[in-house]
C-alpha cells in the first residue's frame, strides 16, 4: 500500500496541492540527513586541534586579515596548538601589522606562556626605540599580553611622561590590561586622569570604568570628573564610579563563581587578582584551578590567590604542593605567591606583636 502526504497552500485565490510517495519521502529525509552529516563532519575538521595545521597554513597568507583570523583561532585551541607556537612567534615580533602582532602575542599567552614571554622581551626594549610608532606598537604587543607581561610593568611605567600622547595612551591601555601588581598600576591610570591631552585623560577613566577595579583613591580622584567640560570624560567616570566597589559582597560573590565558568574565568581571575587582599573571600573556589589543565588558569590563579595576602594562608600547601609545576612561568607565580603570603603574615604577626 501507498501512502501520500498532502500539501496544501491556501492565498487569497488560489490553492495548489504536492502529492509525495513514501519513496520520495525517504529520498528527501536521506538527503537531509546526509547535508547534516557533511555539515558535521565539516566542523569536526575545521575545529579544535584538527584544525591546526589549516590554521598555520593560514598564518603563511599574504592578508593580515586572513593571519589575524589564523591566530586568533589557534588562541582558542590553547595548549594543544604547540605546533603553531614558531609561526606565530614571528608573527608577533615582525608581521607589519600590529593588529596581526597583537593578536599573534594574545594567542600565544594561551598556548604556551614560556613563548608570550618571549614575545614580551622581544618588545621591552622597543619601549625605548627613537620612533614613535615603535614605542605605541611595543606597547600595543605587551597590553595584549596581558597579566603575562607584568614583568614589562616597570618599563611602561616609564613611559607617563613620553612626548608622544599616543605613546602615552597606549601605555595606559597595556597597563590596565596587565593589571597587576595592581597599586603602581592604580597610580599611573590616575596621573592620567590629570594629564595635558584629553586623549590621555579618557583612555585613563575608561580603564576605571571597564577594566580596573576602583580603590577608594580612585573614587577621590574620579570624583571631580563627573563635572569635567568634556562630557565624554564626564560620562566616564560616571560609569566608573557607578561600578561595585572592592568591599561590595555581592560583586566579590559574582566573581567567585564566574571562575568555576570557563567563559568568564580569565576574566574573573584577573579582577581578583587585582582586588588584592578584599578578594580573600573567594579563595575556596580559586584553589582547584591552582591544577587546572591550561597554564594560563593557573598562573592567574596563582596571582589571584598570592594578592590576596593573609587571607589566602590555607592555600600555602597547595601552592607549595605545586612548585613543580611543569612551566616555569606557573612555578614563578607559585613562588611569588608563596613569598607574598608569607610576607603578609610575618607583618600581620609583627604588628600584633606586644612592645616592650
Amino acid at each position: 500500500m501507498h501512502f501520500t502526504i498532502l500539501a496544501l497552500r491556501m492565498t487569497d485565490n488560489v490553492s495548489s496541492t504536492t502529492v509525495l510517495t513514501t519513496r520520495e519521502i525517504k529520498l528527501h529525509l536521506l538527503g537531509l540527513i546526509l547535508f547534516v552529516g557533511l555539515l558535521g563532519l565539516w566542523y569536526w575538521v575545521s575545529t579544535g586541534t584538527r584544525a591546526v595545521p589549516t590554521l598555520i597554513e593560514m598564518l603563511k597568507d599574504d592578508d593580515p586579515s586572513t593571519r589575524i583570523v589564523a591566530a586568533e583561532q589557534l588562541g582558542h585551541v590553547g595548549p594543544a596548538a604547540q605546533a603553531a607556537i614558531p609561526r606565530l612567534l614571528a608573527q608577533a615580533t615582525l608581521d607589519g601589522s600590529q593588529h596581526a602582532k597583537t593578536t599573534a602575542a594574545a594567542a600565544l599567552k594561551s598556548i604556551d606562556l614560556g613563548a608570550a614571554r618571549q614575545v614580551m622581551t622581544h618588545f621591552i626594549p622597543r619601549l625605548l626605540d627613537q620612533d614613535a610608532p615603535q614605542r605605541r606598537t611595543a606597547c600595543a604587543v605587551l597590553g595584549s599580553l596581558g597579566p603575562v607581561a607584568k614583568p614589562a610593568v616597570p618599563a611602561l611605567l616609564a613611559l607617563g611622561y613620553d612626548p608622544d600622547e599616543l605613546v602615552r595612551r597606549n601605555a595606559l591601555m597595556a597597563l590596565a590590561s596587565i593589571g597587576i601588581p595592581s597599586p603602581p598600576i592604580v597610580a599611573a591610570l590616575i596621573a592620567g586622569l590629570r594629564d595635558s591631552s584629553s586623549l590621555v585623560r579618557q583612555t585613563a577613566v575608561t580603564q576605571f570604568a571597564f577594566t580596573v577595579p576602583l580603590t577608594q583613591s580612585v573614587i577621590i580622584a574620579l570624583t571631580p570628573l563627573l563635572t569635567d567640560p568634556d562630557r565624554s570624560i564626564a560620562t566616564l567616570a560616571r560609569s566608573a564610579l557607578d561600578k561595585a566597589k572592592p568591599d561590595d559582597a555581592a560583586g566579590l560573590e559574582s566573581l567567585g563563581m564566574m571562575v568555576q565558568h570557563s567563559a568568564a574565568r580569565d576574566y574573573a581571575l584577573h579582577q581578583l587578582a587585582q582586588l588584592g587582599p578584599a578578594a580573600g573571600d573567594a579563595l575556596l573556589p580559586v584553589l582547584p584551578l591552582l591544577q587546572d589543565h591550561r597554564p594560563l588558569v593557573r598562573y592567574l590563579a596563582a596571582e589571584a590567590v598570592g594578592a590576596m595576602g593573609v587571607s589566602a594562608k590555607q592555600a600555602l600547601q597547595a601552592l607549595q604542593q605545586r612548585q613543580q609545576d611543569p612551566d616555569p612561568v606557573v612555578r614563578e607565580a607559585f613562588a611569588e605567591a608563596i613569598a607574598g603570603i608569607e610576607g603578609a603574615m610575618a607583618t600581620t604577626s609583627s604588628a600584633k606583636a606586644p612592645h616592650p
